[in-house]
């Protein structure tokens, strides 16, 4: 959690730093919404399980793309329903994702819907079982509308992929993330 703050901090130095002639467009945003994640730890399957997401992001938006950095946090359960598995039993997983985007938009008077794809590390905690972290993609679509030059509201949708090793097993993450906030513009 120190290391994501710490790259969040580092992340926005940069950012305020850049001219903004140069770069565009320069944004912070909330979100919020909810993450629905299947998981798959070797050969035990779990139940889908959805929770409340919430993050912040940062990006630099120039004519048709945008750059973005974004975090975000999700708690959920594990559900199985194999009873060969009672020590996976709901289980709490905390999951947390720190990485980068590209947008391509595509623009329209106020409502600018967009593509997205990008990369970064998520961390799964599985209390009093083990942790870990690897890198995985996500993809996705969003919209944003755009109310004035300062402010707009967003909308997106993101599948988000990533292999981990639990207790020397491969745990699989697979997780759609459904998520509406707003930016402002500096």
């Amino acid at each position: 959690m120190k290391k994501a703050v710490a790259g969040i901090v580092l992340a926005l130095s940069v950012l305020c730093l850049v001219p903004k002639a140069q770069a565009g467009f320069i944004y912070l945003g909330l979100q919020g919404g909810i993450s629905k994640q299947k998981a798959g730890f070797s050969d035990i399957k779990f139940n889908s399980d959805t929770a409340f997401l919430y993050g912040i992001k940062a990006g630099v938006k120039f004519m048709m793309f945008a750059a973005e950095l974004n975090y975000f946090q999700a708690a959920h359960n594990l559900n199985s329903n194999d009873i060969s598995a009672p020590m996976w039993q709901g289980r709490k997983v905390d999951t947390s994702y720190l990485g980068a985007n590209l947008r391509w938009i595509f623009p329209i008077l106020v409502v600018q819907p967009y593509l997205t794809a990008g990369y970064g590390f998520y961390t799964v905690d599985i209390l009093d079982i083990d942790k870990d972290d690897n890198g995985g993609f996500n993809v996705g679509a969003g919209v944003e509308l755009v109310l004035g030059k300062k402010f707009s509201l967003s909308a997106e949708g993101k599948y988000h992929h990533v292999n981990l090793d639990i207790n020397k097993k491969s745990f699989k993450v697979g997780d759609f993330s459904l998520t509406g906030g707003f930016n402002i513009y500096f």
